[in-house]
């Protein structure tokens, strides 16, 4: 897990946002902002329906579409099967997803190196990579190794 993020500073990004901060909407939040593995709307529901078991599933959803909207936090569309979700408060950065284990990884990145043509106002940019991560990648030079 990331650092958690202070209350008040997810308080003031709902609020500048023109979201109306709600315990829901910050534990949504918080737990993006302290989770390294960039979930999916799915995955956050399962880790906060545990301490709020009244959160419904649609509350969910919705609640990581606008804060993603709004550019609080960041949505990934890496693969086709899922979007995840990943906090904006941490350096711009690239993603690398493992196309063995699927995990995606932050990859540090100079985004300045981008840019939109200047007739486009750009608000969000993504950059990832698609490969075998070291670790799948020791499995498999294990793998050829016993295999010879």
């Amino acid at each position: 897990m990331r650092n958690k993020g202070n209350k008040t500073e997810f308080l003031r990004q709902l609020t500048e946002a023109g979201i109306r901060p709600s315990i829901q909407r910050l534990e949504i939040l918080e737990f993006v902002s302290s989770c390294e593995s960039h979930p999916t709307a799915e995955e956050i529901y399962s880790f906060v329906h545990q301490n709020n078991p009244t959160l419904s599933r649609t509350t969910v959803f919705s609640t990581v579409k606008l804060l993603a909207e709004k550019g609080i936090i960041n949505d990934i569309t890496i693969s086709s099967d899922s979007t995840r979700y990943d906090s904006t408060e941490h350096a711009p950065h690239a993603h690398f997803i493992c196309r063995d284990c699927k995990k995606i990884y932050d990859i540090p990145f100079d985004m300045s190196l981008l840019t939109a043509p200047d007739e486009f106002l750009c608000d969000n940019v993504n950059v990832y990579f698609k490969g075998i991560c070291p670790e799948c990648s020791k499995k498999t030079d294990t793998d050829s190794f016993t295999n010879k």
